[in-house]
């Protein structure tokens, strides 16, 4: 028999080379992810959707080019997608000006300028309370819209119309309020 234990060891070699095979594997795993991220993120095109709503998204299935077409990847898990939401032509969007700082005339400027630029224009009118600052109101799915009436009215806070009593048949309601000099 000898002095040595069933677990003694002949020397430290088995455990480096234990050691090194574990520090080899660990960097090839990681040198795979990473060219796996590579060629993920090369390809953002084939993540891109186009929603006809505000809000809505792809997330299942296969990814949706801008075309309709879809394409395959070999991952299996579904890369993060980014929507395009169409802005309603001009003609397309009811805008109603509304003047609450009793300057006269000026919801009718207005409105003739949205006119001139293609927008259904419904009849100026008057607004109480006096708004500070002026406020582009819109309906449900017309947030986009009322953004690119900013171009009109460029201090004007955008906001969702929360009284849909509120000049029924508008799709964004123009309040002018102080800081309006037009």
């Amino acid at each position: 028999m000898t002095d040595k234990g069933r677990h003694a060891s002949n020397g430290g070699g088995a455990f480096y080379r234990d050691l090194a095979m574990m520090i080899a594997g660990i960097i090839v795993v990681g040198a795979a992810v990473f060219f796996l991220l590579v060629l993920i993120a090369d390809e953002p095109e084939s993540a891109t959707t186009t929603a006809g709503e505000l809000g809505s998204t792809t997330t299942a299935g296969q990814p949706t080019t801008t075309d309709g077409s879809t394409s395959s990847t070999s991952s299996t898990s579904t890369p993060p997608t980014s929507t395009t939401v169409p802005v309603r032509l001009p003609e397309e969007v009811r805008v109603v000006v509304l003047n609450s700082i009793g300057l006269d005339g000026a919801a009718g400027r207005m409105t003739s300028q949205l006119d001139d630029a293609g927008y259904q224009t419904l009849p100026a009118s008057d607004y109480s309370p006096e708004q500070d600052p002026s406020r582009l109101w819109h309906r449900e799915g017309f947030s986009v819209e009322a953004n690119e009436l900013l171009e009109f009215l460029p201090d004007a806070r955008v906001e969702p119309l929360l009284d849909d009593s509120l000049q029924p048949g508008a799709d964004v309601v123009m309040i002018l309020g102080t800081g309006y000099d037009g």
